[in-house]
């Protein structure tokens, strides 16, 4: 999945927080600073009006009654405060609506201060309220270096607002463009490499068909060979013993019984004949002439015959006979599994009986063979030679014609193997 860019939602979070730090450097912290300058002009007031009630109040203490009337006393005793370098601003409120000012007017810019008079004299705690005095002191100057440093705070604020939003920006559009490259190269490399897929797989697809078509033509081949032993062994081998016994036969008209000789004859004549009997079962075995001679169900019956005569195991068999024979290379191939599925129960399944399947299925021929033995696993738990390489080898052999061979365990007991085949040996 291509990777969404991080710009749009980063920058609707920086917005917000780079405009709150603008905010603060270029209003939260000027008028911080403003306050505390006009803070500590007005502490400066206060300073000075308490220092001039102490004064005026000892005046008080001496002239109870005609203080607030002697301006030049309460100008001398002002004049610290009125003059330069302070050049404050007093008023003092005396009771009767007395005031007296002293000092320069008033400013718009002053910040002022309260501080009472008392009458320490009086007998009441505390003394008595006889007036108050105000203390103006000019705050032009804090207010113009407040003003400067809002002005510069501004500014600072601003360019602050805009670092924190056009560098974090700028670096995460860098490398949004970066991962955008990097996919498009990834795109470009899944395209090469579906492309290269594509090809080998093509590739091995069609060495794949090439090796089941080999396999094909090698079982053909061996199973032609097989015949061409077969035969041989049968009209050359199996003649000559023939002859051979007839020779014998003929010797042994001229040997009366209870000769010398009479019973190695015999013998010889009983070796003859095993021998016939084992090359017509090694002929058998290599190829049928069932198989080529009645087709694949005659054979398989056949043999499940000679299987059942041999082994003692009851074996039934169901075939579709209304169906044509199968292919040389497909009839082979099944009667070889059917061989070796059934030598495989006499072997290991402890059976009592066999069932022999044949018929169409899915485009193609299915031979099951399903015995009510031990089953699979524990057969090969009690096997003591090498565990189901005949079964490995009629696997290989199917799979090499283009079928496909599966072992299915039968509940309660038992094991049933599936073997398939298409019409013409291919899958």
């Amino acid at each position: 999945m291509k990777p969404t860019p991080l710009e749009p939602p980063f920058a609707r979070r920086m917005w917000p927080l780079s405009i709150i730090a603008g905010l603060v450097v270029a209003v939260a912290l000027p008028g911080l600073y403003a306050e505390r300058l006009l803070a500590a002009r007005t502490a400066e007031a206060a300073l000075w009006a308490t220092d001039l009630a102490r004064r005026i109040e000892r005046t008080v203490e001496v002239r109870r009654s005609l203080w607030p009337y002697d301006d030049v006393h309460l100008r001398a005793l002002c004049e610290s405060a009125t003059r330069a370098p302070v050049s404050a601003s007093v008023r003092i409120d005396a009771v009767r609506d007395r005031v007296f000012m002293a000092g320069p007017e008033p400013r718009a810019d002053d910040v002022s201060a309260w501080s009472l008079i008392r009458d320490r004299t009086s007998p009441q705690s505390g003394g008595t309220v006889v007036g108050r005095l105000e203390v103006r002191l000019d705050a032009a100057d804090a207010r113009e270096t407040a003003s400067t440093l809002w002005k510069v705070a501004v500014l600072f604020g601003l360019a602050l607002t805009a670092c924190l939003i056009l560098v974090p920006l700028l670096t995460v559009r860098r490398a949004d463009e970066r991962d955008a490259e990097l996919w498009a190269q990834l795109e470009e490399a899944n395209a090469t490499l579906d492309e290269r897929v594509s090809l080998r797989t093509a590739e091995l697809a069609e060495r794949e068909a090439e090796l089941t078509a080999l396999g094909a033509r090698l079982l053909s081949v061996q199973e032609q060979e097989r015949a061409r032993i077969s035969r041989d062994l049968h009209d050359e081998l199996g003649q000559t013993l023939t002859a051979l016994r007839l020779r014998l036969t003929t010797l042994g008209q001229s040997v009366p019984e209870g000769a010398p000789g009479f019973e190695q004859l015999e013998a010889a004549l009983s070796a003859v004949d095993d021998g016939v009997e084992q090359v017509r079962g090694l002929a058998h075995r290599l190829r049928p002439a069932a198989l080529d001679g009645l087709g694949l169900a005659d054979a398989l019956r056949a043999h499940a015959e000679r299987f059942a005569a041999q082994s003692g195991l009851k074996v039934e068999v169901h075939f579709d006979t209304d169906c044509a024979e199968p292919s040389s290379v497909v009839s082979a191939v099944l009667f070889r599994v059917a061989q070796e599925c059934l030598t495989n129960v006499a072997r290991h399944a402890r059976a009592t009986s066999v069932q022999l399947e044949l018929s169409r299925f899915d485009d193609g021929w299915r031979l099951v063979v399903q015995d009510d033995g031990i089953g699979l696993n524990a057969s090969a738990r009690h096997r003591t030679g090498p565990a189901g390489l005949g079964l490995v080898g009629a696997r290989e052999r199917v799979h090499s014609a283009g079928g496909y061979l599966d072992l299915e365990e039968v509940v309660p007991n038992g094991l049933r193997v599936v073997a398939w085949l298409s019409d013409d040996g291919e899958a």
